[in-house]
């Protein structure tokens, strides 16, 4: 099942948007793919994104998971994707269904517990964020909100972890 979700990337002070794709499929051998050109952080978020799922009473899925970060030709440098890429694993393996991801960005790196770190350029990116007429708000770790409250365009969703923003 194909999960999107809307993210931004940092590219000096200034924060772009980025769709997060992911899509969840059975596969006999379990397999999870990153494409969309990444730096080597994001590269790297899947092993915390996986523990982090499982650790936070998620079920690993067995099955083979693309995700696509576009566009591809945008770096992709920080740990801050982390969030939505478990979000999208999540919805796309049916863990979870929420349809406010359509209104909303999420940003957010992830402990292995799960739990959210903070998220640097959180004000730029809720700029860009209030940007997006698309967006009704942003989902940001809680240590960021202040920072990206700031904006007063967009709503702040504050979260401490991955349940609070499964729950959201």
């Amino acid at each position: 099942m194909l999960a999107k979700l809307h993210t931004f990337s940092l590219v000096g002070i200034k924060a772009l948007p980025v769709e997060v794709e992911v899509d969840v499929s059975p596969a006999s051998i379990p397999k999870t793919v990153l494409v969309g050109l990444p730096e080597q952080a994001v590269k790297e978020s899947t092993h915390r994104v996986a523990r982090a799922i499982v650790n936070s009473g998620f079920i690993r899925c067995s099955d083979r998971i693309v995700i696509n970060l576009a566009p591809a030709e945008l770096p992709k440098q920080a740990a801050s994707f982390d969030l939505p890429i478990t979000l999208g694993i999540l919805a796309g393996s049916g863990q979870f269904e929420s349809d406010l991801f359509e209104q909303y960005g999420v940003v957010g790196e992830l402990s292995l517990e799960g739990n959210t770190r903070p998220t640097r350029g959180a004000l730029s990116i809720a700029i860009a964020a209030a940007k997006e007429k698309k967006l009704r708000g942003l989902v940001v770790p809680a240590s960021s909100a202040a920072e990206a409250a700031v904006v007063e365009d967009i709503e702040i969703i504050p979260v401490s972890s991955l349940n609070e923003a499964v729950g959201f």
